[in-house]
């Protein structure tokens, strides 16, 4: 294939060394980056790097664990890094790399070492067996990352197996002292399955946060009131809707590894949950309010699955969680820790708490010969048939700053728990089997025929959802999730709001989507002249979402009004072309009013999934 000739040419020092072959002998072990240490030596205004790539061997799960031979990069002298070494300077530094490819029988080819921002991606070529040189200017400040191809991948988002390893973190910080920060990258491997082989090769699938996966991805130790700043950097072929339980995070800045956007502080978007596109970066803050265990991970639900990683079984039972284990969730999940200030007094329970009984009940042969899965609520004292669900289940509404508790009671046939997604709580109440909770008493899954209570107020108004945080590949797709609404104290839901739902047709997810539960769903009916709050739910566990409020294909105009529940900012609250796409975990509420009767679409659509679907919603003002 051909590749762009770096324009910046006084920049560049081309150097090809002939290098002879090295000793033949097994791989190495590949080391796991951190992405503390920034790498190479910076002296008055310059970084010189040497960066060699040669093939290892990586451990994604235990250091002792299974392994996979794979390419990386590392500093000369030091070991092969997963990811690759960080590079990191003060703005106004001049970088000196040296590129050396040890392979000899594939020519590297190295994105992303140039100066930011770039119109374009400007690449540097290393043959079989030689050395090259360049130097540039670093550039404006902000979060980027580069990345490798020994196939000619074209995209970060083409490379799956033995190169999907080469490339790290970019970070060039503002002039002056930096504030104390981390920087975590997302990769991922793939091989596909070989039934030509004995025993037949099932396929496998890595994904990882710093060369680990859960629960061998670093645990993040924090103290309450601690400030925390994130940079993220999705080096992987896959999107990833990245999710912090308990807490919003404010997003400082997003780019696509060519250029960052920096927002101006009343521009920040506050999320719970925010999708990544492969080679995305973004940069984030938060601080954590409340004590206890939390978790900060991808939405996508074969993401943390035990698919994800070279050890799990998808068999794995989640009542086995001895603490190291937990859950049995693998992949792209970080836990975090918040210790309480010293003499901080513990948290009282609320008074006069609202009750709710929330069933986990199940339906056989729901989803062809699948069971369906799904949420009841209990109204009095008797209680409703077993296999009586509801798909999505009903919509729970609570009011802003009212006490609820809620006793979910396990009907199943196997463990479950439950999480109140975008939902600031207390810790223990949080739902993750095995990890909620503060010190030595942590949430254990909630066995069949058992129940167990949460206690939580909900802090702000907006727009959640609450759904299984167990064996999601099944209990999620097969449908325990709902719509979860706050409103104004002694206000009821808005009965012009429309609620809209999006998610995945059954675990088998080959027949598209169900839209508030149908693959045929009702036209969504409104008032002409009235202005209507559409409340846009992803709950999807595979596929992006996009929403687009269409006349014929045109899009429409909408008003912001809310992201993932909390309400926006004036300056963040405008109109804009109906058009929004979305990953699972995602909710975003909007205005739309349409000044006479009318007829138009709500086209909601997964373009991007392996059979890509699309549903038509009439929606009609009268």
């Amino acid at each position: 294939m051909t590749h762009r000739v770096r324009s910046s040419a006084a920049w560049l020092m081309p150097l090809i060394l002939c290098l002879g072959a090295g000793p033949a002998g097994p791989p190495a072990p590949i080391a796991t980056n951190d992405n503390r240490r920034s790498a190479g030596t910076l002296h008055a205004d310059t970084l010189t790097l040497n960066l060699e790539l040669g093939v290892g061997r990586w451990y994604p799960d235990a250091d002792d664990g299974p392994s996979v031979e794979v390419q990386a990069l590392g500093e000369a002298g030091r070991p092969l890094e997963i990811p690759s070494p960080l590079i990191r300077v003060p703005e106004g530094t001049i970088l000196r790399i040296t590129l050396r490819n040890t392979l000899a029988d594939s020519t590297l080819v190295v994105h992303g070492l140039h100066t930011r921002p770039a119109a374009g991606d400007d690449t540097v070529q290393v043959a079989p067996g030689t050395t090259r040189v360049i130097r540039f200017p670093a550039g404006r400040p902000g979060t980027y990352h580069y990345w490798g191809t020994t196939s000619g991948r074209p995209s970060v988002g083409d490379r799956l197996d033995d190169d999907s390893q080469i490339g790290g973190a970019f970070i060039v910080d503002p002039r002056g002292t930096p504030s104390p920060d981390r920087v975590f990258v997302i990769t991922n491997w793939f091989r596909d399955g070989d039934s030509s082989v004995t025993p037949r090769r099932e396929p496998q699938d890595i994904m990882v946060i710093n060369g680990k996966a859960w629960p061998h991805t670093e645990t993040l130790n924090l103290t309450l009131g601690d400030s925390v700043r994130w940079h993220w950097i999705n080096s992987s072929a896959n999107s990833h809707p990245m999710h912090l339980h308990g807490f919003y995070f404010s997003i400082d800045s997003r780019g696509d590894g060519r250029e960052d956007t920096l927002y101006a502080p009343a521009m920040r978007p506050l999320a719970v949950t925010q999708l990544m596109l492969p080679g995305g970066t973004m940069s984030m803050r938060w601080a954590p309010t409340r004590p206890g265990n939390w978790i900060f991970h991808c939405h996508f639900a074969f993401h943390v699955s035990p698919f994800a990683s070279l050890t799990g079984t998808a068999e794995e039972s989640i009542g086995a969680s001895d603490g190291h284990h937990p859950h049995s969730m693998s992949g792209l999940v970080m836990g975090i820790r918040v210790a309480p200030r010293p003499g901080a007094v513990a948290t009282a329970r609320p008074p006069d708490a609202r009750p709710i009984r929330l069933l986990v009940q199940s339906r056989p042969h729901r989803f062809g010969e699948a069971p369906g899965y799904g949420f009841v609520i209990q109204q009095g004292r008797t209680a409703p048939p077993r296999d009586s669900i509801a798909i999505p289940g009903p919509t729970l509404v609570l009011e802003r700053g009212r006490p609820v508790r809620v006793t979910v009671v396990n009907n199943l046939a196997e463990p479950t728990g439950v999480h109140w997604h975008g939902i600031e709580l207390e810790s223990p109440a949080d739902g993750v089997p095995g990890w909620s909770g503060i010190g030595s008493s942590v949430m254990r899954p909630i066995a069949p025929g058992d129940s167990f209570v949460a206690e939580f107020t909900p802090p702000r108004a907006g727009t959640f959802m609450y759904h299984a945080h167990a064996n999601e590949l099944l209990q999620l797709t097969a449908g325990l999730y709902a719509p979860l609404i706050v409103t104004e104290p002694g206000k009821p839901m808005d009965p012009d709001d429309r609620i809209v739902l999006v998610s995945l047709n059954g675990p088998s997810g080959t027949s598209g989507g169900l839209v508030n539960g149908s693959a045929t769903p009702a036209p969504i009916e409104l008032v002409a002249g009235t202005r209507h709050r559409l409340r846009l739910i992803n709950i999807d566990a595979d596929e992006r979402i996009l929403f687009t409020l269409a006349r014929d294909t045109t899009p429409l105009a909408w008003r912001a009004l809310a992201k993932d529940g909390a309400e926006l900012p004036a300056a963040q609250a405008t109109i804009r072309p109906a058009r929004l796409l979305t990953g699972p975990g995602e909710t975003a509420d909007f205005e739309v009013q349409l000044p006479r009767p009318d007829s138009v679409t709500l086209i909601i659509s997964a373009p991007y999934a392996t059979r890509p679907w699309t549903m038509r919603v009439p929606v009609r003002s009268r």
